[in-house]
């Protein structure tokens, strides 16, 4: 299966630079991280967290399955989504390195700067 593994989260910028925020992901619809991972990741300027887990993947030839990938700033009253990326797997060149190159996405929602590093892997 073809699956995406996050790598790590960095905070350039907090979102409206109010202090740390509570960070999450939402992965095709769904709250996403590590079995032993806390419910959110609090960051300020400059950390990063080291993430090192799957998505639930897809099987191969089914490239046009698409990942949308929300990050959300918990709240006490309204979480702020801090913005989505949504892609194909065809939306990437097969033959530059794919299996091992490293990606970055960007998620700028809310006066946040968030960067999500993360590969294709091939699980079973």
């Amino acid at each position: 299966m073809l699956a995406m593994q996050f790598l790590s989260l960095k905070c350039n910028r907090t979102s409206q630079g109010a202090g740390a925020d509570e960070i999450y992901m939402v992965v095709n619809g769904h709250r996403a991280s590590a079995p032993e991972a806390p419910d959110f990741w609090s960051m300020d300027d400059g950390d990063s967290v080291g993430l090192n887990f799957f998505n639930s993947g897809f099987p191969p030839g089914v490239p046009e399955t698409r990942f949308t990938i929300t990050l959300m700033e918990e709240d006490t009253f309204e979480d702020d989504d801090l913005g989505t990326v949504s892609f194909t797997v065809n939306d990437f060149d097969w033959f530059d390195d794919f299996w091992n190159k490293i990606r970055e996405l960007k998620f700028t929602g809310n006066d946040a700067d968030y960067s999500l590093f993360y590969k294709f892997s091939d699980v079973l």
